[in-house]
């Protein structure tokens, strides 16, 4: 098991590998989504020269069109230049482009809702996938059946905010063309929406590849962490908080392991959760899908649609 972290700065890297955490995922210029920090090639590579416990894996997770496929085999190639460790992506271009190489850093698959089943990913295995980001959308008990039935790394979320859609399309740029508001449409300005029907929010922004929506609340398994020792990589996104706020986050999640490598974690980890929330009361936490059912009978579906239906012709 092995702590990885979406970064969000380059200023505690230090008090990072301090606290034994050395794996970490950054965003590049091009073809990186949902990346809580960019780099340059350069500061990569420099990243990697600061100690040689550092592992950086960087998110080439967009979706390529086919006239961006030149400009994809070059920022693979830089990428390798720079010794990275490994890669995040969803598109199979990338995956080719890699096998066709021969580069050697580890290829995770992380289509975001897709790995949802061990034979898929036992199949991609023998395609030259190296792991696998398990979907966030189904419960841990079948995160588990996946992970005892396949022959690669599994990756899954235990903090911060989720993945929800994602559109090509520019939709806050068109919606401002429609309404003639003026307001930007970047993550920096965090704004939010809300479906209907519910009282929850939900980040949206809008970079190169489309808009992008996350929610506003964040998963946090700091109080159930011992279910998720069986799984290779324990992802914390450090997207939508502060350089500081990510650290002492991580720093729970390091003392939670600590306790449940002690047998102290029952304790211990009601601690931490109080501790966590003291320290990011702005925020609010959930356990998402880690323990309910995603199986929907089709009936209640149609009945729901119907419903629907009916209330928008009245």
């Amino acid at each position: 098991m092995t702590l990885i972290v979406n970064l969000n700065s380059l200023d505690y890297i230090y008090d990072y590998l301090q606290l034994g955490v050395h794996h970490f995922i950054v965003g590049a210029p091009s073809f990186s989504c949902r990346q809580a920090l960019t780099l340059s090639f350069q500061e990569i590579k420099e990243l990697k020269e600061k100690d040689e416990r550092i592992k950086v894996f960087v998110l080439v997770n967009a979706l390529v069109e086919q006239h961006l496929l030149a400009d994809l085999k070059k920022h693979l190639h830089d990428l390798n230049e720079c010794q990275i460790d490994g890669i995040l992506f969803q598109d199979f271009g990338v995956l080719t482009i890699c096998q066709d190489e021969g580069y050697s850093f580890e290829k995770i698959y992380a289509p975001d809702t897709l790995n949802t089943n061990c034979m898929t990913l036992n199949v991609l295995k023998e395609m030259g996938i190296d792991g696998a980001f398990l979907a966030r959308e189904i419960p841990l008990e079948e995160k588990k059946m996946i992970q005892e039935r396949v022959f690669i790394k599994t990756m899954v979320q235990v903090h911060g905010v989720e993945y929800m859609a994602y559109s090509k399309r520019k939709l806050l740029s068109n919606y401002k063309d429609v309404t003639g508001l003026t307001f930007d449409v970047s993550k920096d300005t965090n704004i939010e929406i809300q479906a209907n029907g519910t009282d929850d929010f939900c980040h949206i922004y809008e970079d190169q590849y489309g808009t992008h929506i996350l929610s506003s609340k964040q998963l946090c398994a700091l109080d159930v962490l011992n279910h998720f020792m069986c799984f290779d990589y324990l992802y914390i996104d450090g997207q939508y908080l502060s350089q500081m706020e990510l650290l002492e986050i991580v720093s729970l999640y390091c003392q939670a392991v600590e306790a449940i490598d002690n047998q102290t974690y029952n304790k211990e980890s009601i601690e931490l959760k109080q501790l966590l929330i003291k320290l990011t009361p702005q925020i609010k936490y959930y356990h998402s899908f880690l323990f309910d059912s995603t199986v929907y009978k089709i009936a209640d579906v149609r009945k729901r649609e119907e419903d629907e239906r009916n209330q928008s012709n009245h």
